[in-house]
């Protein structure tokens, strides 16, 4: 079972990326978070820490006209939280719109989010969890 300490920050979260808010995205990370993307989204380095973290957020939402991950439930996976995210979004410049059923997993240590996995499906996040 996810906490409600856990749950209620991982909302936090999604509220500040549907605001493309970095500042308070990065509030609610560790200061060495860590974003790991799938090859299908980015094939990058991840970032790591505030700085590199906040540079790859801004980035990613100057991409996006519409940007909008709700999550609809969270899961305990041992240490591990993965959250079932409905995503809406447009691309610059693109005249159609992205709505998929993808998953994130999470790490939170100390109250703050110190890891997180960007998955476009759902059952490769829990099978990896």
């Amino acid at each position: 079972m996810v906490s409600e300490h856990d749950a209620a920050l991982l909302n936090r979260f999604y509220e500040a990326l549907n605001g493309a808010d970095v500042e308070a995205a990065l509030e609610l990370c560790g200061r060495e978070v860590e974003v790991y993307m799938s090859p299908e989204i980015v094939a990058e380095v991840a970032p790591r820490g505030h700085r590199e973290v906040g540079e790859y957020l801004r980035g990613w939402f100057d991409s996006w006209h519409v940007y909008q991950p709700e999550p609809e439930g969270f899961v305990a996976a041992g240490d591990q939280v993965v959250a079932l995210v409905h995503l809406r979004a447009r691309g610059k410049g693109r005249r159609f719109d992205i709505e998929e059923e993808v998953a994130d997993v999470f790490e939170v240590d100390d109250g703050k989010i110190s890891k997180l996995r960007m998955y476009v499906q759902r059952d490769q996040a829990l099978d990896q969890a």
